[in-house]
């Protein structure tokens, strides 16, 4: 009895042992460093800025940080819509993001706040505007934070707004347009970057009336007629009016 109680403790001893000895090997020795850190996704943001926000640094141990808490730091950036962190091979830190992309811009208070698809603010800035980007005008804010999703006074507005970019993409025509604009009463307006304004008044169909402006600027362009204003507030009745005229006729008392 007494010699199986020592076997029982020298076992034991023996586990131990043999425990410290795997704990040291993985999570303290100089063989499982990080020794490279991977990034991939990233157009918009430098890689460097990326490792950076997940703390992890090159020459920390391999399986000491936690790769869930990692990404979620990498995700705290507005840009980065996810993260997903993995250890590849027993030195290698693998990181793949996916970036969100900037879909409008919104003038505040002298200010232009950049929104995505899924209207999270990604920056505020009072600097030059991005010329590939739309600007919509007539949006009144609640609250916005970089990374938050934006509050607005007219939800309506744009949610319309937002209906005529993605109507505006499927056409292939989002690259031609420079503004659009909901006025108080919800009535549109809709600027190209050549000069020519679309006057949509109510728009009840988002996808019907933008490729309706698609055959018009066709039309357009092939009777090469630049700053005019199209008047297209009356389903199938659609007028073009040269600018400097229209705008003469407003100036008259």
């Amino acid at each position: 009895m007494r010699s199986f109680w020592i076997r029982m403790i020298l076992t034991l001893i023996v586990l131990v042992l043999m425990c410290g000895t795997g704990y040291y090997f993985v999570f303290r020795s100089p063989l499982f460093r990080v020794k490279a850190i991977q990034i991939e996704g990233v157009s918009r943001l430098e890689q460097d800025v990326v490792a950076a926000l997940s703390e992890i640094k090159l020459g920390d141990q391999f399986y000491g940080s936690s790769l869930k808490q990692a990404a979620e730091k990498v995700e705290s950036h507005p840009y980065i819509r996810d993260a997903i962190l993995t250890r590849k091979g027993f030195s290698t830190i693998n990181i793949v993001v996916r970036e969100r992309e900037e879909y409008a811009i919104i003038p505040y208070m002298g200010s232009y706040i950049y929104l995505d698809q899924e209207r999270v603010v990604l920056n505020v800035t009072d600097g030059i505007l991005d010329s590939n980007l739309c600007l919509v005008t007539g949006i009144k804010f609640i609250s916005f934070q970089t990374g938050d999703t934006a509050l607005v006074q007219n939800e309506e507005s744009l949610e319309t707004a937002y209906q005529i970019l993605g109507a505006a993409r499927e056409a292939e025509i989002l690259e031609m347009i420079s503004e659009i604009n909901i006025d108080e009463t919800g009535q549109v307006k809709v600027v190209t970057f050549n000069g020519i304004e679309a006057l949509f008044g109510y728009m009840d169909n988002p996808a019907y009336s933008v490729l309706a402006l698609k055959e018009a600027l066709i039309t357009l362009h092939t009777r090469n007629m630049n700053s005019v204003i199209i008047d297209m507030r009356y389903e199938g009745h659609i007028t073009v009016q040269d600018r400097a005229r229209q705008e003469d006729e407003d100036d008259k008392p």
